[in-house]
């Protein structure tokens, strides 16, 4: 995930801040302050991305930039990753993470460690055009041995190739 991280950064700086078109929003409370991020794409690119692994397990990650207009921030981002699967009560999450970026990768808290994220799903509808997934999420991400939660909900739309 950090490797993605990485990738998404480095894409940001040749995207820049321009007219976003709004996929969708993160909903979440971080240090106790009620705040929306904005999941936003231009021109076909964007931080966020769904693959599709043999259709099997479908992966998220979700860039939430602090403003509307924004494509590819790096400061008071959250970014929330996980894969969809098939699993005995329907699709659930698995391997889910988050990363709250104060001041860009260096400066990130990290929640990518078994157990510290969990995210439930509400809504998982698959067309041959979209893929729309709803859910809330709960983490507990680390910063030089401090915590903080952060407790969501989320809500996006992709446009399938």
């Amino acid at each position: 995930m950090k490797r993605t991280l990485a990738t998404l950064a480095i894409l940001g700086l040749s995207l820049g801040t321009a007219c976003a078109d709004t996929l969708g929003t993160i909903k979440a409370t971080w240090n106790g302050s009620k705040r929306t991020w904005f999941i936003t794409s231009f021109n076909g690119q964007s931080q966020s991305s769904h693959t599709d692994a043999a259709r099997v397990v479908d992966s998220f990650n979700l860039w939430g930039n602090p403003q509307e207009g924004d494509v590819a921030a790096t400061k008071n981002v959250v970014s929330l990753g996980f894969s969809v699967m098939t699993g005995p009560k329907g699709k659930q999450a698995i391997d889910a993470s988050v990363y709250y970026l104060d001041s860009g990768l260096s400066d990130m808290w990290d929640a990518s460690e078994d157990g510290q994220t969990k995210v439930t799903l509400d809504v998982f509808d698959k067309t041959e055009t979209t893929v729309h997934v709803t859910g809330s999420f709960h983490a507990t991400p680390t910063k030089a041995g401090k915590f903080r939660q952060i407790d969501g909900i989320f809500d996006v739309t992709f446009p399938l190739n």
